[in-house]
């Protein structure tokens, strides 16, 4: 019984008016004897609350963003001794100095929901009950309110609500505060929320490419029962609210133009599409804009020059690339990729291809000067023995200053835990994102990016478990939630009226690795590159020590770089000209070198090639293909998803 239950009315009422504002303020606060059955707590957005977890007492939680930056946390309600009901979370505006405010409008909640995984990904993963799918209070896309609240704990379990604060880019600087109140029957409690905001601003587009791919098949699938939506402008309009929660995610989904252009006439396409390409959709990061643009049309070439000449017409070339190959031999065969290439650049000499492969691989093939854009699988550009034993990076310079244009990037496959069909790594731990491993873990691979100095990032599939139930099964590749970031989001499962695409909680923290790279690029681009190597170097001694749990080495680090960063803007002399070495960050490891400068200014050096390593990706060292869906085209992209279900099934 809280005290003004025990007072009754009046005594209460008089008590209150005696005691003052900010002594009422407190009494009202006081938990109920039913609010003692629960405990809330704040926690650290990359900690995964399963429902086993133990609660712990943090009733407050700090945090520090950048303008136009997202920041999350979660607030975890724990049953203790009986279940809890008809719990729901509300948010305050947070307020700052000199009477600033970030509305509570840019604040957003979610329930968290479960993924009960029964197989381990590969040689990473843990069984059990993992957090994923985020279901919102008020959806990001269209802005319906949807079915996160209420919801019940069974006693002696954690659930957990996700918090995502957007700082809007006009936001003064300075100490905020807020709260975070958890309100049900057996519950009542607040979370004070203390936001740092820098004096600096992120980019609504971030300097690192991405190409994070979407077969359209089946999110028309998942959302219609029709791998096309119905009709193209039905299918376009769905495909435009995951680009759109991808843009504002700092992700670029490269490869969903079903609308078609014709020879002197592209407005429908123009319509649909130019908005995301040209930054004036309506995102949350006000002039987000898609970072790449895959061509993936019939390659023929008037289609091929009609593309180009149109994406070059509109400004829009230069993000413009052709997937010429997949994983050779893999995916493609390597005896294909010079006529593909040669036909990509007859239609425009400058249309950049683009190949799944490490240097070694395009050097004995014959095809570094046909190529434009490498993407090595992680693995390939540092590894603990074999070809790839160390960094890996310098070998890519002489190729990078070969022809103005060139471009590394990388990306991440199921060799991060072991493919179903063989050739993982047992016992090292690259960057993955993977439902059942550390938050921390599904965050480095952009930390990875920064280190070996690529422009870019690939990843081959966001919606691969969508012919199956996404919500209940993401198993693909012997991983759990291999090529699936999304969820759909149907209003018999979630309310409203529309459907809309969800985010993941892992792609939330790509979200945030993203952000992280965009502190490293801003020291780097304010005078200090080493300081950025040197910190990246602290928090990912190299690329395969990625099994960290504890966020408390990640938080470190921005902290450092946020202040390089408002130091080098504030043109502190001494410091710019006599760099210091960053300090030590919590259980960071110190085993490998210092990776190269930001900068680029290593010596170039021609590719060497000891011995061709394996081609990367899930199909490396197998002779099972495991090329992307969404690279081959509709028809041989359903064949592989059939090929991927009868192997899930054998």
């Amino acid at each position: 019984m809280n005290l003004p239950s025990l007072l009754g009315p009046s005594g209460a009422k008089g008590l209150l008016a005696r005691a003052g504002t900010a002594v009422a303020a407190a009494l009202v606060l006081l938990p109920s004897s039913a609010a003692l059955a629960a405990q809330v707590y704040a926690e650290s957005a990359s900690v995964k609350v399963q429902p086993s977890a133990a609660p712990k007492t943090a009733s407050r939680i700090e945090l520090a963003a950048a303008m136009n930056e997202f920041e999350a946390f979660q607030v975890v309600v724990h049953a203790d001794a009986g279940s809890l009901s008809g719990v729901r979370a509300t948010a305050s505006e947070l307020a700052g100095p000199g009477g600033a405010v970030i509305p509570a409008s840019a604040i957003h909640l979610y329930r968290e929901a479960y993924l009960n995984v029964t197989q381990p990904s590969g040689t990473i993963g843990k069984a059990g009950t993992w957090p994923d799918g985020l279901i919102p209070e008020v959806d990001e896309v269209d802005g319906q309110p949807r079915s996160a609240f209420p919801f019940n704990v069974p006693a002696g379990e954690s659930r957990a609500v996700w918090v995502d604060v957007l700082v809007p880019a006009a936001t003064a600087p300075g100490a905020y505060r807020g709260t975070v109140r958890i309100e049900g029957t057996g519950v009542s409690s607040v979370i004070d929320l203390s936001l740092t905001v820098h004096d600096f601003q992120l980019p609504s587009t971030p300097s690192l490419s991405t190409a994070f791919l979407a077969f359209s098949g089946n999110i028309c699938q998942a959302h219609t029962h029709s791998s096309e939506c119905g009709s193209e402008a039905k299918a376009a309009d769905l495909l435009g609210k995951y680009e759109r929660l991808a843009l504002d995610h700092r992700i670029t989904l490269p490869n969903l133009f079903v609308v078609r252009g014709k020879k002197n006439d592209w407005s429908a396409f123009d319509s649909a599409f130019g908005p995301l390409l040209d930054g004036t959709a309506a995102t949350r990061l006000q002039g987000a804009r898609m970072t790449s643009a895959q061509y993936t049309w019939q390659r023929d070439q008037p289609t091929f020059g009609d593309f180009a000449a149109h994406f070059r017409e509109r400004g829009w070339f230069e993000r413009l690339f052709d997937y010429t190959a997949d994983e050779p031999p893999y995916g493609s065969k390597w005896e294909d990729i010079p006529g593909r290439a040669d036909q990509a650049k007859a239609a425009d000499p400058s249309l950049r291809t683009l190949v799944t492969t490490n240097i070694e691989s395009a050097t004995d093939h014959g095809l570094v000067d046909r190529l434009d854009t490498l993407v090595p699988i992680v693995n390939d550009l540092d590894g603990p023995s074999g070809a790839h034993q160390g960094d890996q990076r310098p070998r890519y310079d002489g190729f990078l200053a070969s022809a103005p244009g060139k471009r590394l990037w990388t990306y991440q496959s199921c060799m991060s835990h072991g493919c179903s069909f063989g050739g993982g790594e047992a016992g090292q731990s690259w960057p993955s994102y993977m439902v059942d491993v550390p938050g921390v873990r599904n965050r480095l691979m952009q930390w990875a990016d920064f280190k070996e100095r690529v422009t870019g990032e690939l990843y081959y599939e966001t919606a691969g478990a969508y012919p199956q139930d996404a919500w209940s099964d993401q198993r693909m590749f012997d991983g759990n939630g291999d090529g699936t970031l999304f969820y759909p989001g149907t209003p018999s499962l979630i309310g409203g009226t529309s459907d809309v695409p969800l985010p993941s909680i892992r792609l939330k923290l790509i979200r945030e690795g993203i952000e992280d790279f965009e502190y490293l690029t801003l020291v780097s681009q304010l005078g200090d590159p080493g300081f950025a190597q040197k910190v990246a170097s602290q928090v990912l001694p190299n690329l395969y020590s990625a099994d960290q749990s504890d966020p408390s080495v990640l938080e470190s680090a921005r902290k450092q770089l946020a202040a390089r960063i408002e130091e080098l803007r504030k043109g502190s002399s001494s410091q710019a000209a006599a760099p210091g070495a960053p300090a030590p960050l919590a259980k960071a490891s110190t085993t490998q070198p210092p990776a190269p400068a930001q900068d680029g200014s290593s010596a170039p050096s021609s590719p060497s090639s000891p011995a061709s390593g394996k081609g990367g990706g899930c199909g490396g060292g197998s002779t099972v293909p495991g090329a992307p869906l969404a690279a081959l085209g509709p028809l041989a992209a359903a064949a592989l998803a059939v090929r991927w279900r009868l192997r899930r099934s054998a």
